[in-house]
């Protein structure tokens, strides 16, 4: 009868002799993953840890020993060893320190409190719904999001460490998206903000006055060009030509903060495929002249930068807006403006929305560095609520009346 093949990753039978010295001999054979076989002999001063020590060099030479994970660990357990996965990642470089920064906020603030003790074996697709419902209904549409994207993440690490068999959470129901912005500013109410930018808290003594010129630029940068804050805030003086015609920027960087480095300028933009070349509208470009009449003549000097010479973070950015908003409420109320949505955001859907109306969605998607037109128009160009009346003409020819 032919002996059965061990199977890859597994140990034949363990001989185990004591020596004459009293220690323990144990010897077996093992197979690879590439199928060779290896003879493996330890010693060791009991039985049970020749045994054991047998097992440890063959699970070292196999893929297919246990993970880390079994059923019985809990979503807690499950966050901490996939937490340090992601980790090891951003510091490798494959995945940014803010993106590691948002999955362990989540997980930390709205996963583990309300279901970390559960156990994997126990995490059915109606359990994750449940879950993933209550905070739904208990805290927003956006942490709800972030809870369903990170808890399938987490899920997904379990599966890969053998512990869970599928992601349940692939199967919960669908969570509404968080209602969309409908706010895009007109030319009238640009120049109206403009005007009131330049006098604000000009006759007040409470202090030194806002740095409301950077408030200026920084809208005429990100009108003309669509800019993200820290896009618009990562530009530099090697970043903008002013030499062609028309003037260009080229967008390759942008400004971000994290805890483990701070303040700093990322040497892409949100995504490193939406680096792109755009020619400068007249206010954009004069805004940029404004900033490099401000800047050092370092080539490496940020167009906003701090008295330091750092760039100014999108934190202290929109803080600043915040404080204009605050103070100027009414006027903007006057102006038509929706005070609620008024964040730097507001310019770059304005930015797409003009381009859109005069150019169509393709220019619009382009110059906004996005892949997919479907994107720009769900999320950035506001519709406008009136039919081209053109429809009247088609349906007088066609109907011939």
């Amino acid at each position: 009868m032919v002996r059965p093949q061990i199977a890859a990753g597994e140990v034949g039978s363990i001989d185990v002799r004591q020596l004459a010295s009293g220690r323990y001999r144990a010897r077996a054979t093992n197979r690879d993953d590439s199928g060779a076989l290896h003879r493996l002999a330890v010693t060791a001063n009991t039985r049970d840890d020749a045994i054991a020590e047998i097992h440890r060099q063959a699970r070292a030479m196999a893929t297919g020993g246990a993970g880390a994970l079994s059923p019985s660990s809990t979503i807690a357990d499950t966050v901490e060893l996939w937490l340090s996965q992601v980790l090891t990642r951003a510091k490798a470089g494959s995945l940014s320190y803010s993106t590691y920064e948002s999955y362990e906020t989540t997980a930390r603030v709205i996963i583990v409190p309300r279901c970390g003790g559960v156990r994997l074996d126990h995490l059915t697709v109606g359990r994750c719904d449940r879950i993933l419902q209550r905070i739904l209904e208990e805290e927003s549409i956006s942490k709800a999001r972030r809870a369903r994207a990170v808890l399938s993440l987490v899920c997904g690490y379990a599966v890969r460490d053998d512990a869970m068999t599928q992601n349940p959470v692939r199967d919960v129901q669908r969570l509404p998206m968080s209602p969309r912005k409908e706010s895009a500013l007109t030319p009238a109410q640009i120049t109206g903000i403009r005007g009131r930018m330049q006098v604000w808290r000009l006759g007040r003594e409470d202090g030194p006055r806002p740095n409301y010129r950077a408030l200026i630029d920084g809208m005429d940068i990100m009108i003309g060009t669509s800019l993200r804050i820290g896009e618009c805030l990562g530009l530099r003086r090697c970043d903008v030509d002013m030499t062609t015609l028309p003037p260009t920027l080229i967008v390759n960087g942008t400004i971000v903060s994290t805890k483990a480095q701070g303040t700093h300028r990322k040497n892409s933009p949100k995504r490193s495929r939406q680096r792109r070349s755009i020619a400068l509208p007249s206010m954009a470009a004069a805004a940029v002249r404004r900033r490099l009449a401000l800047a050092e003549q370092d080539p490496e000097a940020f167009l906003f930068p701090t008295r330091t010479g750092r760039s100014l973070s999108v934190s202290n950015y929109e803080r600043l807006l915040r404080a204009f908003v605050e103070d100027v409420r009414g006027g903007l109320v006057e102006l038509g403006v929706d005070v609620d949505e008024y964040t730097t955001h507001i310019y770059r859907r304005t930015a797409a929305t003009l381009i859109e109306r005069a150019a169509g969605i393709t220019l619009a998607s382009r110059l906004l560095g996005h892949a997919n037109e479907q994107t720009t128009r769900n999320s950035y160009v506001v519709t406008a609520d009136i039919v081209d009346p053109v429809t009247a003409e088609i349906f007088d020819e066609v109907l011939g009346e």
